[in-house]
Order: structure tokens, then C-alpha cells, then sequence
């Protein structure tokens, strides 16, 4: 992007499903975060391709049965969080889409490091409710069940030291431009 666009800021952020990101196009998203390029993933993970009938994907639970997986899924989840954070990512975060403020939060770090440092990788749970048979509300319940401590979309976010330096000195410029809007609000009202 240096070299098309040299006076110009390009975030590149890529959004792909559970398949695209896990089972088909892993090669060359590991090549590009061993080659620290400066782009980040998120993957929208519903643990199935959804899109063409519910088939088994590498991010489906053990033992999950699907419409196309009907002897169901024989082996664990892959663990990509984990690969990303081996394989050179910055910062990497696993967690469901329920609290859309955290969500927020979770994207502009990931964009901002990999702008500055180098890859980042989401993997945001997004439960297909067509697919595992059930209604919006029973689809968010499912992710706040998802996300509890114990299972598999807990909370979980990996930030390199470079990256902890980064987000530290953005977080205390917003401090100091929150204190210094404050003051010049505070001056106008005198």
C-alpha cells in the first residue's frame, strides 16, 4: 500500500467468514502475518458454511451435527486465535458480537496496531440462527451462553508488548484531549 498510495493512509481489513478464513484462504493469511504485513482479519466465525447448506468447518465443535455434517464433526476446533498470536500477530482477540460497545473497542485496536506494528486477527462469534435452528433472541442468548468464563468464546485478547505501548500512549493522547476539551468548555462558560 507504501508504494501505490505514499502520501496516503490505507487501513486494510479483511472480512471473511469461518471457511474462508480457516479452511480455505489460511495459507496465504499465515504467509502474510509471517510477513508482518500491516492488515487486519476479522473472521465472522458461525462454525459452519452457512451460506451453502450447513457442511462442517474446521471452527465447528466436536461432535456438532449440521445438515451437511450429519455423523457430525469428529475433531476439535481449530484453535486460530492461538495460530494468530504464534504466527506474528500483534493482537488477537476471541469473542462474541453480544456487546456491540466492546466489539467497537476490539476493532479500532485491531486497526490501529496493524496501521502501526503489523497483523492483527479478530474471530468474532456470529452464530447462524437459520442454521442451528433458532430465533434472534435465542441467537443472542446463544452468544452471551458462548461467552461465558468457561466456554469456548470467553473473552480472550492477546496484545503484544510493542502493541500494549502503542494502545497505552493513544489512550493517554485521549486523555489529554478530553482534559483539554474539558477546560476549554469549562473557559467559555466563565
Amino acid at each position: 500500500m507504501s508504494v501505490r498510495f505514499p502520501d496516503r493512509h490505507k487501513d486494510v481489513v479483511v472480512l471473511a467468514g469461518d471457511g474462508a478464513t480457516v479452511d480455505i484462504g489460511l495459507d496465504m493469511t499465515l504467509q502474510a502475518w509471517f510477513r508482518q504485513e500491516k492488515f487486519t482479519t476479522i473472521c465472522f466465525d458461525n462454525e459452519l458454511y452457512a451460506n451453502t447448506g450447513g457442511q462442517e468447518s474446521g471452527l465447528m465443535q466436536k461432535g456438532f451435527v449440521a445438515k451437511m455434517a450429519p455423523v457430525g464433526k469428529t475433531f476439535e476446533k481449530v484453535r486460530l486465535p492461538e495460530i494468530a498470536r504464534e504466527s506474528g500477530c500483534h493482537y488477537v482477540v476471541n469473542c462474541t458480537v453480544s456487546k456491540p460497545n466492546l466489539v467497537e473497542k476490539v476493532i479500532k485496536n485491531a486497526i490501529y496496531v496493524a496501521r502501526e506494528i503489523g497483523p492483527t486477527y479478530l474471530q468474532l462469534y456470529t452464530p447462524c440462527i437459520l442454521e442451528i435452528g433458532k430465533n434472534s433472541m435465542e441467537g443472542l442468548q446463544e452468544m452471551r451462553d458462548s461467552e461465558k468464563p468457561t466456554e469456548r468464546f470467553a473473552f480472550k485478547e492477546y496484545v503484544s508488548e510493542p502493541a500494549k505501548e502503542l494502545l497505552a500512549e493513544m489512550a493517554a493522547k485521549e486523555k489529554e484531549r478530553k482534559a483539554a476539551a474539558k477546560k476549554q468548555l469549562a473557559g467559555q462558560s466563565a
